[in-house]
């Protein structure tokens, strides 16, 4: 989830309109979408959804409005991504319990390979399994800062505290998940 390479990324499909480009974009933010699903729904939620169905539902819907999208710059592009993927999730929880879902297979935007995808779904499980014992506010800040690329002022006004909690509260969020990985790795 490289900075550089997401800024690249959204500029070229948002610049040539190309259906090539917004499927790269697309297929390269979905890891970033599935890992803020897995954070962001709740246990209850997590229980009848899967993290994939709500990126893959966010994804179309991004893919379908693209042309729509007025920012400019990739903050604003990520803004807009996941204000569409919490109004998804809200929608979900909404209408969840009058209708049977079924398990949306995930479909690929682009030609990547077989053991890309394996790679990169193996990535995601190993850090949503990680990300699942955290404290709720260590995953929200890394939510926050992480997928979402909020800056830490931006994240001190949305919490109501100071930039340095912010701070140490996502230090001390990263040493956890860490720690968790490290452990998912010698139990593995």
């Amino acid at each position: 989830m490289d900075l550089a390479r997401t800024q690249t990324l959204i500029v070229q499909a948002l610049e040539t309109g190309d259906e090539v480009h917004r499927c790269e974009l697309l297929e390269y933010l979905r890891p970033r979408l599935v890992l803020w699903a897995t954070s962001r729904l709740s246990p209850a939620l997590r229980a009848k959804l899967e993290p994939e169905d709500v990126a893959q539902e966010t994804l179309l819907a991004v893919h379908k409005s693209i042309e729509g999208f007025k920012g400019t710059n990739h903050k604003a592009f990520l803004g807009w991504l996941f204000k569409i993927a919490e109004n998804r999730i809200r929608d979900l929880a909404d209408h969840f319990g009058a209708q049977k879902r079924q398990k949306i297979v995930p479909m690929s935007f682009s030609q990547t390979s077989p053991s890309t995808v394996i790679a990169r779904i193996e990535e995601v499980e190993k850090i949503a399994a990680a990300l699942k014992p955290l404290p709720a506010d260590y995953a929200e800040v890394i939510r926050l800062r992480r997928f979402e690329e909020l800056s830490v002022a931006e994240i001190a006004e949305l919490k109501g505290k100071s930039a340095n909690a912010v701070r140490i509260l996502y230090c001390r969020a990263l040493k956890a998940l860490m720690a968790a990985l490290a452990d998912g790795e010698g139990s593995a």
